[in-house]
């Protein structure tokens, strides 16, 4: 254990400030004295462990809390199967003033939609399901309203058109899965499937689910399946549907973003989605309408099983559970032909363009997020994972073998989110340093 530096500092020092040029106006002596208070105030005790070797990760991480660009946040690093980091910091919920701690819970947003297609490759893995079989062989009352042909691949890679479903549904009705099913057959694609692309942010996980539930031959839930198939055998904790007895206070309270400074922050997102944002006609807008009442902070969201974006654990275990598959999967008894299925490249439409949903360029792979030419959000493109809404990320990198999972609570306000992309920059500038 010589090798592995524990860490719990309470003091940062401030950058340097360019007073002069701040105080030149009003305004940039004002700014100054925020610049200051913020950065007093973003002094964070910083707890947990990195190995010889990855210290610039740790001051990375740090620097996020010192600029106070984060609220409170995990980060956790597999390598070749060991544990070569492990942080956390800040604060878990501001209203109870609660810290951030080992055993500290988050949501993901979208970076869920990754462990249900983890559940998904489980099954091709059992031979269960076929990516290139249609969806309606497995699901016979989804083959109406233009949806007759749509396979799984496409279901799954964001191909479908199914972005949006008519009108909406409350919290309590995507728990009642009739409703919900009803939902899904009903929908209609927006295109011809399998024409373009369009990130489906809030159906994906639901078709995904009532997939697992047909298929699995115990017919259970997605979130019952993870649990019972991966979740338990690995030793893990995360959650579709956060169980009762899990007590609130161990959950990071989600700090969404200001709309005012939202609006002065539009710059730091590609033109294409800022042009989708502020278009209340736009798929991307609707496509955040889809369920009243949705609170990310309330119990009656953790409860449901929502596997396109609230699932809930630790970073340490999404980075256990992709270390598990960037090295083979062996203790789930996943087969070759399904990991090279996992990391195969972003797959095309058959008229490639910018995301029909999001407005830039964005590529998919059996429910993956995947690297392709405009947008490279993991470092080799052989790796798979998902990002979330809060700057999530989490992904498997069979390459070099890595499990990594970034999860803060404070949602960021640029795309994508530099926090977690210089960290993760870092990481690989070590891991060559290593070679």
């Amino acid at each position: 254990m010589k090798n592995i530096y524990f860490l719990c500092y309470s003091k940062g020092s401030l950058p340097i400030l360019n007073y002069k040029s701040f105080t030149k106006t009003l305004s940039g002596y004002l700014l100054s004295c925020i610049l200051l208070f913020m950065n007093m105030n973003a002094m964070a005790q910083i707890n947990g462990y990195v190995k010889s070797g990855f210290e610039p990760v740790y001051n990375e991480f740090k620097r996020n809390f010192d600029t106070g660009k984060e609220s409170g946040a995990a980060l956790c690093v597999y390598h070749k199967g060991e544990k070569v980091i492990d942080l956390w910091a800040g604060i878990a919920n501001k209203k109870t003033k609660t810290v951030w701690n080992e055993k500290t819970l988050v949501l993901y947003f979208s970076a869920t939609k990754v462990v249900a297609s983890l559940c998904i490759a489980k099954l091709h893995s059992e031979g269960k399901i076929d990516y290139d079989q249609r969806v309606a062989y497995y699901w016979e009352e989804f083959a109406k309203n233009g949806k007759e042909n749509i396979t799984v691949r496409q279901l799954l890679s964001h191909q479908s058109g199914l972005c949006l479903w008519d009108g909406s549904l409350s919290v309590a009705e995507l728990a009642d899965r009739e409703k919900l099913t009803e939902k899904l057959e009903n929908a209609s694609p927006y295109w011809n499937p399998g024409d373009y692309s369009g990130y489906s942010a809030a159906l994906a996980g639901h078709y995904m689910s009532e997939l697992v539930r047909r298929i699995d031959d115990k017919h259970r839930s997605l979130g019952q399946y993870f649990q019972e198939e991966m979740a338990q055998p690995l030793g893990v904790e995360f959650y579709i549907g956060l169980p009762d007895s899990v007590g609130d206070e161990r959950m990071a309270h989600i700090e969404m973003n200001n709309p005012l400074k939202r609006i002065f922050m539009l710059d730091k997102s590609p033109k294409g989605l800022i042009k989708q944002m502020l278009n209340p006609s736009s798929l991307f807008f609707k496509s955040m309408t889809l369920v009243k009442g949705y609170n990310v902070n309330e119990r009656e969201t953790w409860r449901i099983e929502e596997p396109s974006g609230n699932g809930i654990g630790t970073a340490e275990s999404l980075a256990k559970l992709y270390s598990v598959f960037s090295l083979g999967a062996k203790e789930l008894g996943i087969q070759q032909s399904t990991l090279t299925e996992c990391e195969g490249p972003g797959l095309d439409p058959k008229f490639p363009d910018v995301d029909k949903v999001m407005g830039i360029p964005l590529y998919y792979r059996n429910g993956f997020m995947k690297n392709g030419e405009g947008s490279t959000p993991f470092p080799n493109d052989s790796c798979y994972g998902f990002g979330g809404a809060s700057g999530s990320m989490a992904f498997a990198d069979p390459v070099n073998q890595v499990g990594y999972c970034y999860a803060p609570n404070k949602m960021g306000y640029d795309f994508p989110d530099s926090r977690e992309g210089n960290i993760q920059k870092v990481l690989y500038e070590c891991l060559a340093g290593l070679q």
